[in-house]
């Protein structure tokens, strides 16, 4: 018989939190003074290199020189780097303005390296992705092909979700607002790979100076135990036999983790498998079995508890999840909105041959083999053209969503104009219509400003791609009489 929500419930365990010494239990001697050690210093910056724009090769070869960097390699991550020398830059250079690279506590690049290769084209659920970090992190390891669903159940973070997907660039992902708990209902055995980055107590011991450590209350833990209970059998249910949850938690408190996997392993003991992660970390971080008087069942040590002293990261704790067999749930249609009723058309050919055209012709920029390589239709609502997953079309087309792939331009009267997130992601493809700004002007350009007493070998009326004398791109102008508009966006 299927137990509830709140039966579930009944299976978790608390313990006090809020103290260091609450964890000494839990580690050796030798462990508990290494992890002492390890919180009193200053946590490594770390980012993780955008691969969807640059290759790593190239980036570990200039950025580092660019800006005195010493680079260490974050272990269980290839494009993820822990810096050192320099580090005050790392916010205000133009790759991360142009988003070439997401700035992230190493710990949290650990969840998106857990999954196998998944199908080429996978249905990928990101269950509370705001800000977006680990979201990105999943589009760039599926190369952009396929869908995520991007969602938060915060209306109030999505802002900040959807505005770290466009610097980005990623045109995989639709961004969509509901309870993660409902999931499972409304769409049962259904996706490939689910992340449930869960909601916590933010406990990690060890933190960057930015994100200060609160006390967090026992009635707290308690709510935020049970919720993470709901969202991850909602995930569970989602996932499609044969297909990975990934749960993780920046808290390292057992009752938000271990506890929590113990619950469903117990509830879902024939269909819930705890898969191992030693292919992905070099120094081994099981999960523990026991909290005082308290044991989980022998399973959950596949999981990973990541101590700050491990890895030198902030405390985290992730776990890797097989679904074996579908699960049966009651059910219920998602809600339904068509994109025609949101405002969308499919782009007709004759309009679709002029934006390719105009790109080619204007820009040297060839879109027919973007969209073909990664499987994109182009819509239309209003003046704006946008490039969307196929996928999402066919497995989701009624479902409303706040935000679908990648606006790539609109239409001025008879100009096609790109979009800044178009030419961002395949800069080097424009090569036409460029114009190179000296090192005053962009400072001025980066700040906002236009510029005025230039003189651009372009009609007035057009739209240029700028850059700076290392060709990096900076941003679109328009090139008006006395001066350059700047059209970078304000977000």
């Amino acid at each position: 018989m299927r137990r509830s929500a709140s039966d579930l419930f009944r299976l978790m365990i608390t313990t006090p939190a809020n103290r260091l010494e609450n964890y000494q239990r839990l580690l050796s001697a030798e462990q508990f003074g290494q992890l002492q050690r390890s919180i009193a210093r200053p946590l490594p910056p770390a980012l993780r290199v955008n691969t969807l724009k640059i290759d790593l090769a190239t980036a570990r070869a200039t950025w580092p020189i660019e800006y005195g960097w010493q680079v260490q390699p974050v272990p269980f991550c290839e494009s993820g780097w822990q810096i050192t020398g320099n580090e005050e830059s790392l916010s205000r250079t133009i790759e991360h303005r142009t988003g070439f690279y997401y700035l992230q506590d190493a710990a949290s690049m650990l969840p998106a390296e857990m999954f196998d290769a998944a199908a080429e084209f996978p249905l990928v659920l990101d269950m509370a992705a705001s800000p977006g970090g680990k979201t990105t992190h999943l589009a760039a390891k599926l190369n952009d092909r396929g869908v995520i669903l991007a969602n938060d159940s915060s209306s109030g973070r999505i802002a900040a979700l959807r505005s770290n997907l466009q610097t980005w660039g990623s045109i995989s992902t639709a961004l969509t607002s509901y309870p993660g708990e409902r999931f499972g209902e409304w769409f049962p055995n259904t996706f490939d790979r689910v992340l449930l980055d869960a909601p916590c107590s933010g406990e990690s011991l060890r933190t960057a100076e930015r994100r200060k450590t609160r006390f967090v209350s026992q009635t707290e833990r308690l709510q935020l135990q049970r919720r993470q209970i709901k969202l991850l059998e909602s995930a569970f249910q989602a996932v499609q036999p044969g297909g990975q949850v990934v749960y993780s938690t920046c808290t390292l408190a057992p009752e938000e983790d271990e506890a929590v996997i113990d619950a469903l392993l117990r509830h879902y003991p024939q269909q819930f498998v705890i898969e191992s992660v030693e292919r992905t970390l070099p120094i081994p971080a099981p999960a523990v079995t026991r909290n005082g008087d308290l044991e989980y069942h022998p399973d959950v040590s596949k999981a990973v508890r990541l101590w700050p002293h491990l890895y030198d990261t902030s405390g985290f704790f992730a776990a890797l999840i097989r679904k074996q067999g579908a699960t049966v749930s009651e059910g219920a249609a998602p809600p339904e909105r068509t994109l025609d009723r949101a405002g969308f058309s499919s782009l007709k050919e004759a309009p679709q041959r002029a934006v390719v055209a105009q790109l080619l012709n204007t820009y040297s920029s060839n879109l027919e083999p973007m969209l073909e390589h990664l499987h994109l239709e182009l819509l239309q609502r209003g003046d704006s053209v946008y490039a969307v997953p196929e996928q999402l079309l066919t497995h989701f087309e009624d479902f409303p969503c706040i935000a679908i792939g990648m606006l790539i331009g609109e239409w001025h009267e008879l100009v096609f104009v790109p979009s800044h997130e178009l030419i961002s992601r395949f800069s080097g493809q424009f090569t036409g219509q460029r114009f190179t700004l000296s090192g005053e002007q962009v400072k001025t350009w980066l700040n906002g400003g236009d510029l005025r007493g230039v003189d651009v070998p372009y009609p007035v009326g057009s739209i240029v791609v700028l850059e700076d004398d290392k060709r990096r791109y900076i941003g679109r102008g328009k090139v008006l009489r006395e001066r350059v508009r700047n059209l970078l966006p304000r977000r």
